[in-house]
């Protein structure tokens, strides 16, 4: 280790120490409330990233806090636009309409009539007692399985086009309670547990007999099946005020065992805190100085040859204070960063900026915000099996740094029509992306590469909402990259521009209508150099379209019916080389919400 290790370690240290209540500033991980937004499961999904295990199912009181938002992702995600293979995942298409329920079972029952076997039943269950002001606690289940099947066999001759049958399913088991004492620190806990199995499916019927001399449906399926397993525990506590002259904590201590069929387990923790105090500004505004550390790492392990295991810390500490002048909101500090592994590769120290500044106009009409902001990326292998459940555990991940210069306005021309515009500028340092693994000769996995880029983040979206009787969002995004050596390795998988637009119509509280569409531009697929070693592509993902219709109608004040269709166009979408998506999926279901009798 060399002296500017030693003396930036110990600088960390020094500053963590003089903080000894630290804690997390995310209250979305932090306390439970007596309501729960059941994400409308006829909607499709379009960001695919399943629920986060150590996350209670999302929380909110008032659905007017649901209104549409515009979002994007710098790194690539496991994406389920319209339909999947992989199944309807828990979430939602962002500003789409959302039914509030306490408790509640939901179950569906779903085709894609491509094969007779292919059904996909999905069950949700969801409890939480809120009996008593002081303490809630819940448990809820949650269960999908997907049969799908991928294109027609030809009897006589092996078929490109014949990719056989994928049975994919998810299961995630959570229990989780709260407990505020004195009305002043809030104690929460969760025990989630997420099992998720599919197949590397991804090779036809003609590259499997020109590979292993065996037609598609000769093979056993388990031989290449995949199954991730994830138990986690999440603690956390803080206080409730942010009081002038008072302090005020919040920490949170996530632990989690994640392992990949029984050949490869990884361990992690993460512990974040926050202590924050409170204070005037000129007698006239309140200002909060907060002091913030982040610590992430975790020890993987593997009984297979050829798979790089180790260990990684990463470390912040992020002063900064929150405070209004002037009419102008400003967060500003810094982050002092620190990446290391367990082993004898050489570790990195960062400095990042953290300063927003924010302001409204014409009363509450216009928001401008403007900011430049860096963080740390820890791309473990349970994070990277949610951009890509293809990719085989191998290669010794490294985190992502980030640092994103950007500029949002805010419009709202009336309550009914609002206008956002983002523009973010993101310089990042070994961004991770994703190609096939020349190793697995049937080319159907993937590892993931690592690349310097900048990526510059041009979206807009419109809404129009009709107090809650017609809503519309029209949005679009153009993320180029640039600054990046494409020489070597080139940028897969990574579409320039999308759009989208999504309607929902109720009609007196008893019907609801869904229409939603979305556009994702060709991206680049496959590469190969040329004997002269230049970079060539082979093969690119075409532009891809797809729609969805969904319907709920709500019979009582307990019972209400669902049914959508995904990907009614029936266009065949590849997210990842050689993957193909269902082309049509159709779901009918029901949910029952049990009745909430709380104490008066």
């Amino acid at each position: 280790m060399n002296k500017s290790t030693r003396f930036f370690i110990l600088l960390l240290f020094l500053v963590s120490f003089v903080s000894p209540n630290m804690a997390q500033s995310d209250s979305t991980r932090i306390g439970l409330n007596s309501s729960v937004v059941v994400q409308v499961d006829y909607n499709p999904v379009l960001e695919g990233v399943s629920e986060k295990i150590n996350v209670a199912p999302a929380i909110n009181d008032n659905i007017a806090d649901d209104l549409p938002r515009f979002s994007y992702s710098i790194t690539p995600r496991r994406i389920s636009s319209m339909t999947s293979s992989k199944g309807p995942k828990a979430g939602k298409v962002t500003g789409l309409y959302s039914t509030i329920y306490n408790n509640y079972m939901r179950f569906g029952l779903g085709h894609d009539f491509a094969g007779f076997l292919d059904f996909k039943p999905m069950a949700d269950l969801y409890y939480m007692s809120t009996r008593k002001e002081e303490y809630a606690y819940g448990v809820r289940f949650f269960h999908n399985t997907d049969i799908s099947s991928f294109g027609k066999r030809d009897e006589t001759t092996p078929s490109p086009n014949y990719f056989g049958r994928n049975l994919y399913s998810l299961t995630q088991l959570s229990a989780f309670g709260k407990y505020i004492l004195n009305k002043k620190h809030l104690f929460s806990a969760e025990l989630a547990f997420e099992r998720e199995k599919s197949h590397y499916y991804g090779f036809s019927d003609s590259t499997c007999f020109a590979v292993l001399g065996m037609r598609r449906n000769d093979i056993d399926l388990a031989d290449w099946a995949m199954a991730y397993k994830n138990l986690g525990l999440n603690l956390a506590a803080k206080s409730l005020n942010t009081d002038v002259n008072k302090p005020g904590y919040a920490l949170s201590l996530d632990m989690a065992d994640f392992w990949y069929m029984s050949h490869f387990s990884q361990r992690s923790l993460d512990f974040d805190a926050n202590v924050h105090y409170g204070f005037p500004v000129f007698e006239k505004y309140k200002g909060i100085v907060y002091f913030h550390t982040n610590w992430q790492g975790y020890k993987q392990s593997s009984s297979q040859p050829g798979v790089e295991v180790g260990g990684r810390h990463v470390l912040t500490v992020n002063p900064y204070v929150d405070f209004l002048f002037n009419g102008f909101k400003v967060h500003a500090g810094f982050a002092l960063g620190f990446n290391g592994y367990d082993s004898t590769e050489a570790t990195s120290h960062n400095f990042f900026p953290d300063i927003i500044v924010s302001k409204q106009l014409m009363g509450e009409a216009v928001s401008l915000t403007a900011g430049f902001q860096g963080r740390y990326i820890v791309n473990d292998w349970n994070a990277i099996r949610n951009m890509n459940i293809y990719t085989v555990m191998g290669p010794k991940t490294m985190a992502t740094v980030d640092n994103n210069l950007y500029a949002h306005f805010r419009m709202s021309f009336s309550k009914w029509l609002i206008l956002n515009v983002n523009i973010d500028n993101h310089f990042m340092k070994n961004a991770i992306f994703f190609r096939l693994d020349n190793a697995a000769t049937l080319h159907n996995k993937y590892t993931p590469y690592y690349k310097d880029v900048n990526e510059l983040c041009l979206g807009a979206e419109l809404s129009f909402i009709n107090e809650g009787r017609i809503t519309i969002s029209l949005g679009a995004e153009y993320s180029p990259n640039y600054g990046s050596d494409e020489t070597l390795v080139p940028i897969l998988y990574n579409p320039d521009f999308s759009a989208h637009l999504g309607s929902v119509i109720n009609y007196k509280n008893k019907l609801f209508f869904t229409l939603r569409t979305e556009f994702i531009s060709a991206c680049d697929a496959q590469f190969e150099y040329s004997p002269s070693g230049v970079v060539t592509i082979t093969d690119r993902l075409p532009a891809r379209l797809g729609a969805a219709v969904g319907a709920e109608y709500i019979y009582s004040s307990a019972v209400s019916f669902f049914a959508r269709m995904d990907n009614i166009n029936t266009t065949r979408f590849y997210h990842w080389a050689n993957y193909p998506e269902s082309r049509f999926n159709f779901m009918v279901g029901l949910t029952y919400t049990f009745p909430t009798n709380k104490k008066k």
